[in-house]
């Protein structure tokens, strides 16, 4: 919903990067707004102009219905209680995604959303689509706030997280739906909310092209009877089979893919099936992903003296683990798991973890507990160690690793017990492996 000419008050809650973004869109297009910054603490560079409220005084502005508008951050849950009195007061809470949406309502738009797999699907569209002469722009859950930012003349592809969907009000051409994990939860208020807030990238389903993966079961449930889709993963299209990218009964030929694991060969197969969507049809033959290159932290390799080390910090729940382990069939790991605990089922990790090629596993607080409760009841083929900090844990790891073996951090688990988010835990576990190096 775009800004109403009526409104005379606006906040903006939260003041990082798309805080500061709102901030210059209201000014460019509002002059006439009073604007008001809400944060936690005092903002040592608020810019001019601007009110400023801060902690508890923040939040009764916002309860006692202040504001005709706020444009809340996404990482502030839209679930609080504040938001729910301030909108019985008459406020509209909207995000830097919705204004950027109401800025171009004719940009051509896909949205790339699921619990894992995101990133590297936009990206792989993003590059895809650049090679094959199209004008893109890769926004969004990148790094790259949306406002501020143009549309491509041909295509602009918004990777969205649930906390940017949540209050998600348009409708993009095309989205991909990469898996539905639970997730989130304590966010949304739940898994099966953190779900439906997902699945609103498709809401409208005449103008939405919904672009869901076939081997999801979510996904399969969810959307089963949803009209207006193209399924990838289905045998008519492109789908991974035998550890191969296929499309229809043809091998797709691959060239230059840094990438490792059968989920990743999913990924590609989504991008794939947009570009060809897109007109791009040479890809049903062969795919050069020369220049593509890979995110941190995605089962990203490097070298500590002699010894392999992988940093899947991104791996936050049990199924991402999963991927991991079956991206390494032949080699012998030392696992490091656990970190925040939002409920995650592990039966199913340790149903693998039982038959793997795991030679130590290293569990860390707080979910590491709740794994070695499963674990005791049973007679693990693998040596358990039970580590407080993950510098601990990886001078374990690098004591413990076998000839030829790795050491993998791919934790099923949040950072937020140690660290403020998986990009810190991961760069602090390259800095220990190569502390801790022989």
């Amino acid at each position: 919903m775009p800004i109403s000419p009526a409104a005379e008050s606006a906040a903006i809650w939260g003041f990082g990067r798309e805080g500061r973004a709102a901030y210059d869109h209201l000014r460019a297009r509002r002059p006439d707004l009073a604007l008001t910054i809400l944060d936690d603490a005092a903002l040592a560079d608020a810019p001019l102009g601007a009110a400023v409220l801060t902690g508890a005084e923040a939040m009764d502005a916002l309860r006692a219905g202040t504001f005709d508008l706020v444009v809340k951050s996404p990482g502030i849950s839209l679930y609080r209680d504040e938001i729910a009195q301030a909108r019985a007061g008459g406020t509209h809470f909207t995000s830097v995604t919705n204004l950027w949406f109401d800025e171009y309502p004719d940009a051509r738009t896909i949205v790339v959303t699921g619990t894992k797999g995101k990133s590297t699907t936009s990206r792989l569209i993003h590059h895809l689509l650049t090679r094959g002469g199209l004008d893109v722009h890769l926004l969004g859950n990148v790094g790259v706030p949306a406002l501020g930012e143009t549309p491509g003349r041909d295509w602009t592809v918004l990777e969205l997280s649930s906390y940017q969907l949540a209050d998600f009000e348009h409708a993009p051409d095309i989205a991909v739906l990469t898996n539905l994990y639970p997730e989130h939860a304590p966010w949304h208020g739940g898994v099966e909310p953190y779900y439906r807030d997902k699945l609103r990238a498709i809401r409208d389903e005449t103008k939405t092209l919904a672009v869901p993966n076939r081997a999801d079961p979510q996904l399969r449930e969810r959307l089963g009877t949803r009209t207006h889709t193209n399924w990838y993963n289905e045998a008519n299209g492109f789908h991974v089979k035998d550890d191969h990218l296929y499309f229809g009964d043809k091998q797709v030929e691959i060239t230059n893919f840094p990438l490792r694991g059968a989920h990743n060969l999913a990924n590609l197969a989504a991008a794939c099936t947009v570009a060809d969507l897109a007109g791009l049809h040479d890809l049903r033959q062969r795919v050069d992903l020369r220049g593509f290159e890979q995110l941190h932290h995605r089962l990203e390799e490097f070298h500590a003296g002699r010894i392999t080390c992988v940093d899947d910090s991104i791996s936050t729940v049990p199924q991402a683990t999963l991927a991991a382990l079956a991206a390494y069939p032949g080699r012998d790991v030392v696992l490091l798991l656990g970190g925040s605990d939002r409920g995650q089922d592990y039966a199913e990790l340790v149903d693998v973890l039982e038959t793997s090629r795991v030679s130590t596993l290293i569990l860390l607080p707080v979910t590491g507990e709740r794994i070695f409760e499963i674990l005791k009841t049973r007679k693990a083929p693998f040596e358990i160690v039970h580590a407080s900090t993950l510098a601990k844990a990886v001078e374990v790891a690098m004591q413990r690793v076998p000839e030829n073996g790795l050491v993998m951090l791919s934790p099923a688990a949040p950072s937020f017990e140690e660290f403020r988010n998986f990009e810190e835990r991961g760069r602090r576990f390259k800095e220990l492996c190569a502390s801790f190096a022989r």
